[in-house]
């Protein structure tokens, strides 16, 4: 629920019959009286809890205040679909993300704002150990995202496995060996019809990008584990040296 006020808000607001408000995502904005005259309020949204509090209630409540429960699961069946290629839709990927990103947001500022009215114990230092270890993580998924497994096929993005490309080389090679002139390719959600010259030298093409980029991976890796601060490795950037995407037309 939306809410403005004139005076800042306490986070939470005890409302003496067991439940509390909890107020986040609070923010300074300029409005207009009825007079037209500007003045500075405050902005934020608030939910209603019942009972104790902790993080786990307020990061429910928050939760289901911003998606219900039908709205996350079809995000969800709608990401599976798109990362089983049942679906080519571009959007169900992004729309995903941004859910994760927006409920990680969520959680985070509850877990800052129970910390700062002694609810929650402080957050533990991170170590040097621990920083490399994140970041090597952030660095796999980065390498499983599309924006390293990717190429272009008549204007489309897409991408094929390695355990798809294997199939697809043993079905080249046959047809290659049968004299067959032509091959059909099932990808980006269309079957092309692909000469077996232009097949041959586009699967060449995408496992040797394939190849260049996990070696590109595997030198972030390296390079990270051997860092000595934790602020280095906060600022490393490991979305930098990858190849060049590739694009065939067909």
């Amino acid at each position: 629920m939306k809410s403005n006020s004139d005076v800042r808000p306490p986070v939470l607001l005890d409302l003496g019959d067991g439940s509390w408000h909890y107020n986040y995502n609070v923010r300074k904005a300029t409005i207009k009286n009825e007079s037209g005259e500007e003045k500075t309020a405050f902005e934020y949204e608030t939910v209603h809890i019942y009972g104790h509090i902790d993080y786990e209630t307020l990061a429910n409540a928050v939760i289901a205040e911003n998606y219900s429960p039908s709205e996350e699961t079809a995000l969800i069946n709608k990401y599976n679909s798109f990362t089983m290629k049942l679906s080519i839709d571009q959007a169900d990927k992004e729309k995903y993300e941004a859910y994760l990103k927006k409920v990680s947001g969520l959680k985070s500022n509850i877990k800052k704002d129970l910390r700062e009215l002694g609810l929650m114990e402080p957050e533990p230092e991170q170590t040097i150990e621990q920083a490399i270890a994140g970041r090597i993580a952030e660095i796999d998924v980065y390498d499983n995202s599309d924006e390293v497994n990717s190429f272009f096929v008549n204007g489309q993005k897409t991408w094929i496995d390695a355990g798809t490309r294997s199939v697809f080389r043993n079905s080249i090679d046959s047809a290659e060996l049968l004299q067959e002139e032509t091959i059909q390719m099932p990808i980006a959600g269309n079957i092309l019809t692909v000469p077996v010259v232009q097949a041959k030298f586009m699967l060449a093409k995408i496992q040797r990008y394939a190849d260049n980029a996990a070696i590109v991976t595997a030198g972030h890796k390296l390079a990270v584990s051997k860092l000595q601060t934790i602020a280095e490795t906060d600022s490393y950037n490991y979305k930098t040296g990858y190849p060049g995407k590739e694009s065939f037309n067909v």
